[in-house]
């Protein structure tokens, strides 16, 4: 017999949960002003932190003429008009509004268009590379402080809710770029643009990740199995091109590989969970424990004795044209190996089948509300499954991203419970793919940060165990709702059973 859900979705509680989420979002900004004021503020006056902005050869502002200049300007506020005030123009409307990140790409453009004629004029280039500029470490602190606390209290003010998400992923990220100008104050320049590329390299995989639990809970079915399905794309794909020796196309195969173990993995879960009714959070754990088991004995019995086996074969990277050139965003956008681009894509793609497609509606509605999709003739069993199959395959190609990603063998233990991590990406992103996509790029930049703090042991009044554990700290906030009540899909985890 079916499981009615007790919580009935309207648009009343829809708004009661949204308001109460900008509430909590904004005192949480609040207290994040206030910590930045008086932490990073109340270093001394005197110590500065040098910001290094360049990272290659090509990091330069592209030189105009003044003329161009000011046409840069205009068109550049122009787009960012459009973007904030599309029904302002008619003929742009419809396409800002309807097709989703439109208007926030019009919106980066736009301030791009504004800010280069802005930094030319203001001599941002030298002898070839974006120059250096010091900041004072106490005054950044008060104002950085004093724009997360205006942001809070607009937030918690006018209970926002779109924008919600991003101006808390924002100030999150505001208070760890604090953090790291207070780390490097007085000693080595700070590598920004360098951090904020590593940071995107790294969220490659909590990306797939997040986007794979988000296809499976929004059948109804909760993907524990996640950090299993990352061991078994990361090994069996690093075992694969070291067999063909990285030649040919290894490693696409590779990459499908990956994807159809996770894939595999995926199926076993759909059957345990919607055959024979068993409990999904222990079965995505036995499956999570088995991986773990397997993965320590292959790499014990196998690929330390055979060494051959687990070489380091790294995807290629991609250098977009034109766009790699841009100061800051292009290297950390656009000239990075082929799985960060392929992570991107498939945001975009779920999104898009999800939202604007019958497959998605589907997937859906057997994840709300199973009777009624079941009585209006959709196969409720078959949509979870292929829900559960597809999120197990991105999962598995996420794997991959521990080693062909970086070019790295594989090792035990390797994937450190960001499979768990994914799963609180998702609730943090509110079950959709754009949301896990900001706060995959959040805790990439957390993990970022910690690795890169080995340059300034020296100044860390805190252990880095601390920072390293970062991560975590902000996922036990994001499921203990500390952050906002977040409301998950109402049959999600519910079994379903045809009368």
């Amino acid at each position: 017999m079916a499981t009615v859900s007790k919580e009935i979705v309207t648009l009343s509680n829809i708004r009661v949960v949204s308001r109460t989420r900008s509430l909590a979002y904004g005192i949480a900004l609040i207290a994040l002003g206030i910590l930045e004021i008086l932490w990073y503020g109340g270093a001394s006056s005197k110590l500065n932190t040098i910001v290094q902005l360049g990272y290659n050869t090509a990091t330069v502002m592209p030189v105009v003429g003044a003329m161009w200049r000011i046409v840069l300007l205009v068109i550049g506020c122009a787009i960012a008009f459009v973007a904030i005030k599309p029904q302002s123009i008619p003929p742009f409307t419809k396409a800002i509004t309807t097709i989703r990140g439109v208007r926030a790409v019009a919106v980066v453009v736009g301030a791009y268009f504004v800010i280069w004629p802005v930094l030319l004029w203001a001599g941002v280039n030298h002898g070839g590379q974006l120059r250096t500029f010091s900041l004072p470490v106490a005054i950044t602190g008060y104002v950085l402080g004093s724009f997360s606390i205006a942001t809070g209290a607009f937030m918690a003010w006018r209970r926002v809710d779109r924008a919600a998400s991003g101006l808390l992923y924002g100030g999150l990220i505001v208070f760890m770029l604090g953090f790291l100008i207070w780390v490097a104050r007085g000693s080595l320049p700070l590598q920004l643009t360098g951090i904020l590329a590593s940071a995107v390299a790294v969220s490659t995989f909590l990306i797939f990740g997040s986007v794979s639990g988000t296809l499976c809970e929004r059948a109804g079915v909760v993907n524990i199995a996640i950090e299993g399905q990352f061991m078994a794309g990361a090994l069996s794909s690093v075992v694969f091109v070291s067999v063909f020796n990285g030649s040919g196309m290894s490693k696409t195969f590779a990459l499908l590989l990956a994807g159809l173990f996770g894939a595999l993995f995926g199926w076993i879960l759909a059957v345990m969970a919607l055959r024979y009714q068993a409990n999904q959070v222990i079965v995505g754990v036995v499956i999570v424990a088995f991986c773990t088991a397997m993965s320590q004995f292959l790499m014990t019995q196998v690929l330390d004795v055979h060494q051959n086996l687990n070489g380091s074969f790294g995807l290629p990277v991609w250098s977009v044209p034109v766009l790699s050139k841009i100061p800051v965003l292009g290297p950390v956008l656009f000239d990075q190996n082929v799985l960060v681009f392929l992570a991107f894509a498939v945001v975009i793609i779920s999104s898009f089948v999800l939202f604007r497609t019958r497959w998605g509606l589907r997937v859906r509605s057997v994840g709300e509300k199973p009777i009624a999709s079941e009585t209006v003739g959709i196969d409720v069993i078959r949509m979870r499954y292929s829900a559960v199959i597809i999120g197990g395959f991105v999962a598995g190609i996420g794997g991959a991203g521990f080693t062909l990603g970086p070019g790295s063998s594989f090792n035990y233990g390797m994937t450190s419970g960001y499979g768990y991590i994914a799963l609180a990406i998702m609730i943090f992103g509110r079950w959709r793919p754009y949301g896990a996509l900001m706060a995959s790029l959040l805790f990439g930049f957390t993990i970022a940060l910690s690795a890169n703090l080995n340059l300034y042991l020296g100044q860390l009044v805190i252990p880095q165990q601390f920072i390293s554990a970062l991560p975590y700290v902000i996922t036990i906030l994001v499921v203990s709702g500390v952050v906002g009540r977040i409301r998950p899909p109402a049959a999600d985890g519910v079994p379903f059973q045809r009368n």
